[in-house]
């Protein structure tokens, strides 16, 4: 692969305490699991890289905490995310209720285009207590995509957070032109190839920069 550009995007893991958030980030990250993992305390911060084509995404993950008291401080957390992957227990149906108002909370205070993953985890569990079409339901009427996973067993991690960075990068992709050796990312830095340098520049008035298309 040709590392000739890096797109970064904040994920932030919403859902109730013991579902599973840390041990997802876990998985992915250092391919191991842990049933004594203990839960998480304000919000816990990891970084991660996938390859989408020819394109390196790098993930800056913020893992919430699921109890209660910590909810007042989750918005902080969740302030200008891209991505937002909202899990809930197979087995525990109080949690998939939570992940519902986590969907109404993400879509409300925060922007329009955030992707939306919807999880269901400890899919190795031999009951799955949830309504499968209560979930079904609930995932059409809000347009969401849904998987299936288990952290313990590593079922569905890697696609969960490959099809996150997809959906996330997607639109950055088809802004990225050639031009004079230059390309330009979001809306705030513009990059440059300088050799094998890659250099990021702050743009400090975005009404100056023109997007050239098609």
């Amino acid at each position: 692969m040709v590392e000739n550009f890096v797109l970064k995007f904040k994920v932030v893991l919403l859902g109730s305490s013991a579902v599973g958030k840390s041990s997802l980030v876990l998985r992915l990250c250092d391919n191991k699991f842990s049933e004594t993992k203990e839960s998480t305390i304000g919000a816990a911060f990891q970084n991660c890289s996938l390859d989408v084509g020819d394109t390196k995404v790098k993930l800056q993950i913020w893992d919430t905490a699921g109890q209660e008291r910590y909810n007042s401080l989750t918005s902080m957390y969740y302030r200008g995310a891209k991505g937002a992957i909202i899990v809930f227990d197979c087995s525990n149906n109080d949690s998939f209720i939570s992940a519902q108002n986590w969907v109404d909370e993400i879509r409300s205070k925060s922007s329009s285009n955030v992707k939306i993953i919807f999880v269901v985890n400890k899919t190795d569990l031999p009951q799955f207590k949830v309504d499968r079409e209560e979930i079904e339901k609930f995932v059409n009427k809000n347009n969401l995509i849904f998987i299936e996973t288990s952290a313990k067993t590593g079922l569905g991690v890697l696609e969960l957070f490959s099809d996150l960075a997809i959906e996330m990068s997607e639109e950055y992709r088809s802004l990225i032109r050639n031009e004079n050796n230059m390309k330009y990312y979001n809306d705030d830095y513009l990059v440059k190839k300088d050799k094998q340098k890659i250099i990021l520049e702050k743009i400090k008035n975005n009404k100056k920069k023109k997007y050239k298309c098609c």
